[in-house]
């Protein structure tokens, strides 16, 4: 019985040194995220419900520090049109770019522009519906997920996301900002 007791803790002791980066939360905006993050893999979905950034917190596990890759379904819940996704890592950086998909045509978009802990996606035109960060589907074909460096097992890293809208979503805000502005001028005057 005693060995039996010995030989459990030694292999939970061994499971714990192959822990995977942990989801802890999401500590800024209000997208809804579901974690599938496996040994050496970030990987989630992202619902975006208002257009902003979206953080989300990761613990890294020992079994990430020789090679992590990352990748994202993002979905637009927003009505707006994106044009874009900024991202933001902290305590590591991007080691390379993989793919991005945009699931309105299928097409791969080349228009990355990555530079240390932050990456840029320009999607040239609005999209409406999802895009896909790396090979987050695991679909034949080419799709190749992101690659991060820099981190030791306990890291916390934080990554990012930011939705850029289109410019007309930008108007139409500032348009409404003036009319409530106004509105509530004119409030105050007749109040006086």
């Amino acid at each position: 019985m005693k060995k039996l007791f010995v030989s459990l803790v030694a292999a939970l002791g061994l499971m714990a040194g192959a822990q995977a980066a942990t989801f802890q939360s999401v500590v800024n905006g209000d997208g809804l995220v579901t974690d599938y993050s496996t040994d050496g893999l970030i990987s989630f979905d992202l619902d975006f419900q208002s257009l902003g950034t979206t953080t989300l917190s990761y613990v890294i596990g020992a079994a990430d520090t020789a090679a992590l890759s990352f990748n994202a379904l993002l979905r637009n819940f927003t009505g707006d049109g994106i044009t874009g996704f900024n991202f933001s890592i902290s305590g590591g950086e991007f080691l390379y770019s993989g793919t991005v998909t945009r699931q309105f045509d299928g097409s791969l978009i080349t228009d990355i522009d990555f530079n240390g802990a932050h990456a840029n996606v320009d999607l040239g035109s609005p999209e409406f519906l999802d895009v896909e960060i790396g090979d987050p589907l695991a679909v034949a074909g080419g799709r190749l997920n992101w690659g991060l460096t820099g981190l030791s097992a306990g890291d916390v890293l934080n990554i990012s996301v930011t939705a850029v809208p289109e410019p007309e979503s930008i108007a139409m805000l500032l348009a409404g900002l003036g009319v409530l502005g106004a509105v509530a001028r004119r409030r105050q005057r007749l109040a006086a």
